[in-house]
C-alpha cells in the first residue's frame, strides 16, 4: 500500500496554493495560484500528492490536471453530480461508475453505500486506471469491484483516444475528442455483461460520463434498464456526441422508450434520468 510522506515541499507547496486561491483579494486573477502551481508541475518542482479530500478517502492528484486540480484546491468535483449521489445513495446500495477516471464519483459512493454496498467502477484508460486501484486501496475500500474496459453495445475491440494531461478525464473513443494524438486498443463490452460477469444482481444508481458515447453505452445496458430500473445520471455535450453522430433527442427518445424520463442536473451538461413507476 501507497502511504503519503508526514511532509514534502510538494505538500506545503499546493497547501501554499490553496490557500492563496481561498483568499485570494482581487476581483481579477482568481486562478493565479493554480497556473503557477500546474507550471511548477511540468517543471518538476511540484509532484502528485495525497489529499483526504473526505474523511478516511484519499486520491493522488497532479495540480496540472484539471479535475484533480479542482479537488486539490477546492475539496469537491461538479458540486451537482456529487450532491445527487451523497443525496441519492444510501447503505447497501450498487452504484456502477462508467468512466470512472481516477475514482472521485467511485469513493464517493463506496463512502455512502458502505460495507453492505457494492461499487462497480469502470475504465479504459490505463493510466486513469492504476491511479483508481491506488486509491481505492489507500482508502481502504472493501467494497469496489473494477473493471479495466470500455462499454458499449458489442464485444469489438475499441480504439481509445487519450487527451493530454491538463484534462486525462477526456479520453474518448473519438479521435474528435482528444488531442494528445496518443491511442490505446481496449476491449469493450456491454454494461449488461459487465454486470452479470461481476454477479450484480441489482443496481441503485448509474453514472455514464463517456465524452460522446453514451448513446452506446445505454444500448449496451437494456436489461439493467429492464429490469433494475436503476437512475441514471450520464453527460449529454452536443459537440461530444455529434462526434459519434448521435444527439440528445436520440439519447432522450432511447430513454422514454425504456419508460424514462430525463430532466437537467446542471453543472457540465448532465442530466438525470428517472424510471417511471408501474
Amino acid at each position: 500500500m501507497r502511504s503519503a510522506p508526514a511532509i514534502s515541499l510538494s505538500r506545503i507547496a499546493l497547501a501554499s496554493i490553496r490557500l492563496a486561491t481561498r483568499v485570494w483579494p482581487l476581483p481579477f486573477g482568481q486562478g493565479l495560484p493554480a497556473h503557477l502551481g500546474a507550471f511548477a508541475t511540468r517543471i518538476g518542482v511540484l509532484g502528485s500528492e495525497w489529499y483526504e479530500f473526505r474523511p478516511g478517502l484519499w486520491m493522488q492528484l497532479n495540480v496540472q490536471d484539471l479535475v484533480q486540480q479542482t479537488i486539490l484546491l477546492e475539496g469537491i468535483w461538479d458540486p451537482a453530480l456529487t450532491s445527487l449521489i451523497e443525496s441519492t445513495l444510501k447503505p447497501g446500495d450498487v452504484f456502477v461508475d462508467v468512466g470512472a477516471h481516477v475514482g472521485y464519483f467511485t469513493l464517493l459512493a463506496a463512502s455512502r453505500v458502505g460495507p453492505a454496498g457494492r461499487i462497480l467502477s469502470i475504465e479504459p484508460n490505463p493510466v486513469a486506471l492504476d491511479l483508481l486501484r491506488h486509491n481505492v486501496e489507500r482508502s481502504r475500500l472493501q467494497n469496489v469491484l473494477i473493471a479495466h474496459t470500455a462499454c458499449g453495445d458489442s464485444r469489438d475491440p475499441v480504439r481509445l483516444y487519450l487527451h493530454t494531461e491538463s484534462n486525462s478525464s477526456m479520453a474518448s473513443l473519438s479521435s474528435e475528442n482528444a488531442t494528445s494524438g496518443v491511442a490505446v486498443d481496449v476491449s469493450c463490452t456491454p454494461l449488461d455483461d459487465v454486470c452479470l460477469e461481476r454477479g450484480l444482481e441489482r443496481v441503485s444508481l448509474v453514472k455514464i460520463d463517456v465524452e460522446g458515447a453514451e448513446f452506446s453505452v445505454l444500448r449496451g445496458m437494456s436489461r439493467l434498464l429492464r429490469e433494475m430500473r436503476p437512475v441514471v445520471v450520464l453527460e449529454m455535450e452536443p459537440r461530444l456526441l455529434g462526434s459519434f453522430g448521435t444527439t440528445r433527442d436520440s439519447i432522450v427518445a432511447l430513454l422514454a422508450g425504456h419508460d424514462y424520463r430525463v430532466a437537467p442536473l446542471g453543472g457540465h451538461s448532465n442530466y438525470v434520468c428517472h424510471p417511471d413507476c408501474a
